[in-house]
């Protein structure tokens, strides 16, 4: 990991030469933290190459490892900062050809040595560099926190990584007014921040249509790092299920096994089937913990339920206050009793689901669509070139 001193101590020597280099006009890099395929890159950063490159712009993204390259920081994790770090210094100089850069989440993803060197690096050649987040980076790693070990200290660990890389940018998109106070309380000189939720583009799929001739299906999307949080609901749906017949669907990760007395259905997350599975599910469930991670989430999840017309529940947090209007378009839970009485409302029959499922997909479609974000997205980028340091 001495990588580190070797490649701050040569990006030092080289940014001069950089900064002579001539930038092509139009130009947009996006610096990707995930890979092709992965939901995150998709979403945040594939498509909206594809609405850039409508206008008239030349973007690309650069990521670090392909998916089969993520398995390595399951055996070797020394490994895998090496190889990102190394494959990520050279992305930052060649970097300097490109006008504009956006960096997507994180430089260097599970990375937090070398005291934010690559960011101060990368901020030489593009003062004007944009930061992207959907969630409050900073509260999934607990951070701050104590360095302590020799190790750490010797590799300049950040125990403060996001919030510290939050005073170094001066330009956002983030997905939430949540996230954009995040930035507030920490850079009093920021430029400009959008406020960008992550999107979804569903105009050429159809929307839910409700039938009764199927076994009800309560669904959930997402990593198996947030297994936990759908967790939250079991105890409420076995109460449940002793009295009414449905399954849950899961669609995630790795397998969802629980010891309980419903049927549960897993499914295997991939983007070419994600829609059709999407479909699958009578009514799409986000239960959160009120802490500020949760706080800090972007609600793709209930935005994707949504826009393909399915009825949600979700609990009362930040984004999902904005996203439901409650008993109109979607519901909010906030206790146990809140979630088992729409449960049993909705199995009851009580409830038209075509109705609020059409006015889930009309409130999508209105605010969380490219199409409805677009205007605002191109703006934001055009403020960025013009105020760019030349």
């Amino acid at each position: 990991m001495l990588n580190i001193y070797w490649f701050s101590i040569l990006g030092r020597l080289i940014v001069p030469f950089l900064n002579i280099r001539k930038k092509k006009n139009n130009t947009i890099l996006f610096l990707a933290a995930f890979y092709p395929k992965n939901a995150g890159y998709n979403w945040r950063v594939h498509k909206w190459i594809e609405q850039l490159n409508t206008k008239g712009y030349n973007s690309v993204s650069k990521y670090t490892l392909k998916a089969s390259g993520f398995d390595i920081l399951l055996t070797n994790r020394s490994l895998f900062l090496i190889k990102t770090l190394k494959k990520r210094f050279w992305q930052v100089i060649s970097s300097s050809s490109y006008e504009t850069v956006i960096v997507r989440r994180e430089l260097l993803l599970y990375n937090d040595y070398g005291n934010l060197f690559l960011d101060k690096l990368l901020l030489k050649i593009h003062p004007n560099a944009i930061l992207d987040f959907d969630d409050d980076i900073s509260e999934a790693k607990n951070q701050p926190k104590e360095i302590n070990s020799w190790y750490g200290k010797l590799l300049l660990e950040d125990g403060n990584k996001f919030n510290n890389s939050l005073r170094l940018y001066s330009n956002f998109i983030v997905a939430s007014i949540h996230l954009k106070s995040r930035i507030i309380e920490q850079n009093v000189n920021y430029n400009n921040i959008a406020i960008i939720p992550t999107c979804v583009d569903y105009n050429d799929f159809p929307q839910k249509i409700y039938k009764s001739n199927k076994p009800f299906t309560f669904g959930w999307i997402g990593g198996n790092h947030n297994y936990f949080l759908l967790d939250l609901l079991l105890p409420t749906f076995e109460k449940i299920a002793s009295e009414y017949k449905f399954k849950l669907l899961v669609i995630g990760g790795i397998e969802y096994k629980r010891n309980v007395n419903f049927d549960i259905e897993f499914r295997k997350w991939s983007l070419h089937s994600e829609i059709k599975d999407l479909l699958d599910i009578d009514v799409g469930l986000m239960p959160l913990i009120n802490d500020m991670e949760s706080k800090g989430k972007g609600g793709f999840k209930l935005i994707q339920y949504m826009g393909l017309g399915i009825v949600s529940i979700a609990s009362p947090i930040t984004i999902n206050t904005e996203i439901v209007d409650h008993e109109k378009n979607s519901f909010l839970a906030d206790k146990d009793d809140d979630w088992e009485f729409w449960i049993t409302e909705l199995l009851n029959g009580k409830i038209d689901m075509q109705k609020i499922g059409n006015a889930a997909r009309l409130k999508i479609n209105n605010n969380y669509t490219f199409n409805s974000n677009k205007e605002n997205y191109l703006k934001f980028i055009e403020n960025v070139r013009n105020s760019r340091v030349l």
